[in-house]
């Protein structure tokens, strides 16, 4: 039989109102699809409805990911964000280390965040209060230097 003709069959035995999600269980039942199947289950000589329901539930916690791992339409590296996480990150460790490093990457930190917040970038709120951790070591250096109690 052609592959047209086993999938009017299935096509066939299913009810009017059968959604998507059912075609899918069917393949599933006649192994016509073996995607999501562990190898057990692909060896099997029948699967019952709870099988094809644990694969089912694979499928659809396998392609489960939290919004902004998958944003990609709206995270682009180069943004202002990203250059102040960046460079907020650059502060906060350098600023025990050697700070002349980190005065010169905390303000770029809360210049690039004011920049990414001006134009609405996600997250650019992150590099302002990287920027002002990093700040908190560098007035405890400068305290000690100066001998402000």
């Amino acid at each position: 039989m052609s592959i047209k003709k086993d999938a009017n069959a299935i096509i066939d035995q299913l009810d009017e109102n059968a959604s998507w999600d059912d075609l899918v269980k069917e393949l599933y039942l006649n192994k016509k699809i073996t995607l999501g199947m562990t190898d057990l289950e692909v060896v099997q000589d029948n699967l019952s409805e709870s099988d094809v329901n644990a694969i089912m539930g694979r499928l659809k916690s396998a392609s489960t990911q939290p919004d902004d791992m998958r944003n990609t339409k709206t995270y682009t590296p180069g943004d202002s964000a990203t250059l102040g996480m960046v460079a907020g990150v650059v502060a906060i460790l350098f600023s025990f280390v050697f700070p002349p490093i980190a005065w010169v990457a905390a303000p770029i930190a809360i210049v690039a965040g004011a920049i990414g917040l001006k134009n609405k970038e996600d997250k650019a709120w992150v590099a302002i209060l990287l920027a002002l951790v990093s700040i908190v070591p560098i007035l405890i250096l400068l305290s000690d230097h100066v001998g402000i109690n």
